[in-house]
């Protein structure tokens, strides 16, 4: 027996009355008895499975188009990055992009669940489903149960990526292009641009022999030592192979040395007939000492700001604004991975009301309705962020509130939809959808 004839087969065993039945389709009024109360456990399970299966479907269908959509914008810069740094395209597809795929699912799920929760229930309520199960005398709230549990699923996958996967990844993908930058560094030193990927130095090209590996007018600036800043010209030059890849190896001719302090100001030059220019290269780019706060767990972040704390009375006013800086990026970066995943829940709420709303027959018009809402939250949240990098008010109170508002603004549509009270703005909304409706017909 499909699972169609199950479900009316429930009902009819129950005592309901099914005037009208067809698959996926609860399309008339239902009259129930007293045989109605005691297999009322019975039903709202299967009811349960229904719904929860429709919402799957359509929030499956919705993550892959967001997925593909996101991996897509991403992928471009990885792949320059990657390209640049010599590494295989093989390599940047199937473990730098990998690398990167945490920071797109915690922007795709609440979108992907939200929309899937309104298309799911939009269709209910657009084919009647959500009348006759009402006619039945089964509450809406009864459908609410397969909304949070999705949303709860997407909330911990998007804690777990915030919290564990984001900054693991982040590392993981530098210490990948670095790996790859050290092997190849001829790859990434192209004519007339300027190669900076290595820290504290800047190499230009002229011309570059693709066969020979030499290069022809050759700048270097190197800043290793800000009291000692090499500037270097040369003719002509050539990479020289370093084998235990711990070093970045010139082999430079007729040229000349240019040293500087950090003011600027001249402290020598030597002209050279030979040269062999050597830059020691990191050979440990995943130390915490070179970690920004991005790929630091919250225990680390909370150990740098209680450092720069202690530090930032006895220092000078220009070390003291850097502490400070320090201190509120650390605050807000904790409370992003918080407030991040907190969408899933905030949209999923919001969008159960407002997917049970008749908005006409077309099931579009909830999800119409539901994307104002989705700009209306990250609005809110970029808001918020920005009051809190400004200083204006502490991370801490003020970044979590548009998402406690719009839970809590999920729960009051709900109750006003469950006792058949649709608030003025959505009751003006619906009748300007069916006023738009009447307008095409």
């Amino acid at each position: 027996m499909c699972y169609y004839s199950k479900t009316k087969s429930a009902f009819v065993s129950a005592g309901v009355k099914v005037i009208g039945f067809r698959k996926g389709l609860w399309s008339t009024a239902a009259v129930a008895n007293t045989k109605f109360q005691e297999s009322s456990v019975f039903l709202q399970t299967i009811l349960g499975r229904y719904v929860f299966r429709e919402i799957s479907v359509s929030f499956l269908f919705c993550f892959l188009v967001f997925l593909v959509t996101g991996l897509i914008a991403g992928f471009l810069p990885l792949l320059q990055k990657g390209l640049e740094a010599g590494m295989e395209l093989t390599l940047i597809l199937f473990q730098v992009l990998i690398h990167a795929l945490p920071g797109t699912l915690v922007s795709v799920l609440p979108l992907s669940l939200t929309v899937g929760i309104l298309l799911a229930l939009g269709r209910l309520t657009a084919d009647n489903e959500v009348a006759a199960i009402k006619s039945a005398g089964i509450s809406v709230s009864k459908l609410f149960p397969p909304v949070l549990f999705l949303a709860c699923i997407g909330f911990s996958l998007s804690l777990l990526c915030t919290l564990v996967l984001i900054p693991s990844g982040i590392t993981a993908g530098k210490t990948l292009m670095q790996e790859a930058a050290k092997k190849r560094l001829d790859a990434g030193i192209e004519e007339r641009i300027f190669f900076d990927s290595l820290k504290n130095l800047i190499l230009y090209v002229e011309e570059k022999d693709g066969a020979t590996g030499v290069m022809s007018r050759v700048f270097i600036r190197e800043s290793s030592d800000p009291d000692d800043i090499k500037t270097i010209i040369a003719q002509k030059g050539k990479m020289a192979p370093d084998p235990e890849g711990k070093a970045l190896i010139l082999e430079l001719r007729d040229g000349t040395i240019i040293k500087e302090n950090q003011n600027g100001d001249s402290t020598g030059s030597l002209a050279f007939e030979s040269y062999v220019f050597k830059y020691n290269l990191d050979k440990n780019p995943g130390n915490e000492s070179h970690k920004t706060f991005e790929e630091l767990p919250i225990s680390a972040i909370r150990k740098e700001v209680n450092l720069a704390e202690e530090r930032k009375p006895t220092a000078d006013p220009v070390t003291a604004g850097y502490y400070k800086r320090v201190m509120l990026m650390g605050h807000i970066l904790i409370t992003q991975r918080f407030t991040h995943p907190l969408a899933c829940l905030a949209l999923a709420l919001v969008a159960f009301p407002i997917g049970l709303l008749n908005l006409g027959k077309s099931r579009l018009n909830n999800v119409s309705l539901g994307l104002v809402i989705i700009f209306a939250y990250y609005a809110a949240t970029l808001a918020t962020e920005r009051m809190a990098r400004s200083g204006i008010v502490p991370p801490e109170i003020i970044m979590p509130l548009p998402g406690v508002f719009f839970v809590s603004t999920g729960f009051l549509l709900t109750r006003y939809v469950r006792l058949e009270r649709v608030p003025d703005l959505l009751h003006l909304t619906r009748r300007l959808a069916f006023g738009i409706q009447r307008t095409k017909s």
